[in-house]
């Protein structure tokens, strides 16, 4: 399996956090588990976290890919890993993935997909 998930609650400055993510690995299971251990902290350590969410939210995504490039040891990388993620904060919901992953927002049955790629 080289699958992982995390979720977080937390409350900053009042407002109640909530963030869920999926970690699809891909040729081992290294860069999810990486992910599933760092970008939420990341994203929550963000200086800008609660004032400018999708700058924290892309910045964040790319420190912790940088971040596992320069802790990875082997030098014949063969795994990497997609990810899709949801962050609630307040009533504000942010919905982010790379790769080829995708999350789907359903009302009454029917998908609705609005977002951009970082």
């Amino acid at each position: 399996m080289e699958d992982f998930y995390d979720m977080k609650s937390s409350k900053i400055d009042a407002k109640h956090i909530n963030l869920f993510g999926v970690f699809d690995g891909h040729g081992g299971s290294c860069a999810a588990e990486y992910l599933k251990e760092h970008l939420f902290e990341n994203l929550l350590k963000h200086p800008a976290f609660i004032s400018d969410t999708k700058t924290a939210i892309s910045e964040s995504y790319t420190k912790t890919d940088s971040d596992f490039l320069d802790a990875e040891t082997n030098i014949h990388r063969e795994d990497g890993s997609t990810a899709s993620t949801a962050i609630l904060i307040g009533n504000h919901l942010y919905v982010a993935n790379v790769g080829d992953s995708r999350a789907v927002i359903s009302k009454a049955g029917k998908g609705m997909y609005k977002g951009a790629n970082w």
